[in-house]
């Protein structure tokens, strides 16, 4: 997902932050997904490429190999 298509979708990082999704919420390769039910999911995109990560990979993500910035989070 590049930065553009973040700032499309209906959610801030702030409170994604919030959720603590960990290093994904600044991934170039996070996609967020969402249920009928109103649940939402972190995909990852790089596991498309490499069966070595986890498309849904368990909360919070503390270490990856994968993690690549494309925003930078507000201090």
């Amino acid at each position: 997902m590049r930065l553009n298509e973040m700032e499309d979708l209906d959610y801030s990082i702030e409170p994604m932050d919030n959720l603590g999704v960990g290093l994904c919420v600044t991934c170039k390769y996070i996609r967020v997904v969402s249920s009928d039910r109103g649940s939402y999911f972190v995909m990852c995109n790089l596991a498309r490429q490499d069966k070595k990560y986890d498309k849904y990979p368990i909360l919070p993500v503390l270490s990856c190999n994968g993690h690549t910035v494309a925003i930078q989070p507000d201090d």
